[in-house]
């Protein structure tokens, strides 16, 4: 079997190369990301440069560009892997990068999988619109065109490829067929020896690149509330410059520190006695397994998929989304006891490695590999339409 992946940057695809590897004859990699930034990809599987100009142009600048380049850019190196990719027999692409490559490669008789970490981008949407307007920040609706191109690509293809149950319960019922569920794994910094005292000022951190989807409103709240002696805040963030609320929340908070660059990640865990993930939306939360196998004790959210692993007061505090309140009792408990740190740090740590090394992942995988049994896919007219989700059969509650 033929295999095509397409991606503009690597995020996890190492991790579905080599477990795919049993079941290709040859695999190869479409991204504008080169070779060396895929770490332990097998040495069988081919990479091959496609560009796509604002994704790289984010990488060395470390910039984020207008969404509307972003948007040029993503239909920009779509359209180049359809024309580059020949005729695999499966074709896996990226959610909101890959329709046209998709519709080209079913035309080719090929099955199509979409991989999709995050909720129903409809469901997504509207859990950022709502945060938008929280923190006094602009949002910006995505065009009619890019929706029906997202919602298109979930009609093609033949199974969806998502990492946990929080991403699966967004999805339409008449969709949920297609679904298919792989936790991921792999591996993260994982010292073999902890220091449990590491901190003479008790250190709370956080890890997430997107404001609203994790939720830092709801941390910054709590913390402000606490108002805890001889305490601070982490944030691996960059600034809040687009957020008015949350900059000035961070503004009248002596005790926030931005740690904008670390060499490598665990030097940062190594510094927080307590880690949150509060995430609003989060379709796995890999930060989250790397906190725990670091031994921060940890909070997060049920809108963390990874969560759905966790147990409640056993390796991690589980909270409900936007709580402030229950980060508040949480962040306190952690406060006034070593010994619930110690237990949950260590019980932590022995689950984040349970969880990164069983084959969950490629148990998944397998699961959808029995699929490719299904009857090879109608190759597709030029003149065939696709039908579009309606935008009421959705699920936001």
């Amino acid at each position: 079997m033929r295999i095509a992946i397409s991606l503009p940057r690597p995020f996890h695809s190492v991790m579905l190369a080599n477990t795919l590897l049993p079941y290709a004859d040859a695999i190869r990699i479409f991204s504008s990301a080169p070779r060396r930034s895929f770490k332990g990809l097998d040495d069988s599987v081919r990479t091959r440069f496609v560009p796509c100009p604002m994704s790289i142009a984010g990488s060395i600048l470390h910039w984020n560009p207008p969404a509307s380049i972003s948007r040029a850019s993503t239909v920009f190196f779509d359209h180049s892997v359809a024309a580059l990719m020949g005729s695999p027999d499966l074709y896996l692409g990226w959610a909101t990068s890959c329709f046209q490559s998709a519709l080209a490669a079913k035309r080719r008789g090929a099955h199509f999988v979409l991989d999709r970490a995050c909720p129903h981008r409809d469901f997504q949407q509207f859990l950022i619109q709502r945060e938008s307007e929280k923190v006094g920040a602009a949002f910006s609706r995505q065009p009619e065109w890019f929706r029906e191109r997202q919602l298109d690509e979930y009609e093609l293809a033949d199974a969806i490829l998502v990492p946990s149950g929080y991403t699966a319960q967004s999805f339409p019922d008449r969709l949920q067929p297609k679904l298919v569920k792989a936790p991921l794994s792999g591996r993260c910094a994982y010292p073999k020896h902890l220091n449990l005292q590491r901190n003479r000022t008790f250190s709370v951190g956080i890890v997430g690149g997107h404001p609203l989807r994790k939720g830092y409103l709801y941390l910054l709240k709590a913390w402000e509330k606490l108002a805890l002696p001889n305490a601070r805040l982490l944030l691996r963030s960059g600034a809040f410059c687009d957020y008015p609320l949350l900059e000035a929340m961070v503004r009248r908070l002596s005790n926030v520190e931005f740690v904008n660059y670390v060499p490598e990640i665990t030097e940062f865990y190594q510094r927080c006695d307590v880690f949150v993930l509060p995430s609003i939306d989060d379709g796995f939360g890999m930060a989250l397994l790397e906190a725990m196998a670091n031994g921060c004790a940890c909070i997060t959210t049920t809108n963390t998929g990874a969560s759905e692993l966790l147990t409640h007061g056993q390796d991690a505090l589980i909270v409900e989304p936007a709580n402030e309140e229950q980060l508040v009792n949480s962040i306190l408990r952690l406060y006034e006891s070593e010994e619930l740190r110690r237990t949950l740090a260590l019980a932590g740590r022995r689950t984040a490695g349970s969880i990164l090394s069983l084959p969950r992942y490629a148990q998944g995988i397998a699961s959808l590999m029995s699929k490719i049994d299904w009857p090879m896919p109608k190759q597709l007219e030029e003149s065939e339409p696709l039908p579009s989700l309606p935008a009421e059969d959705l699920r936001v509650s």
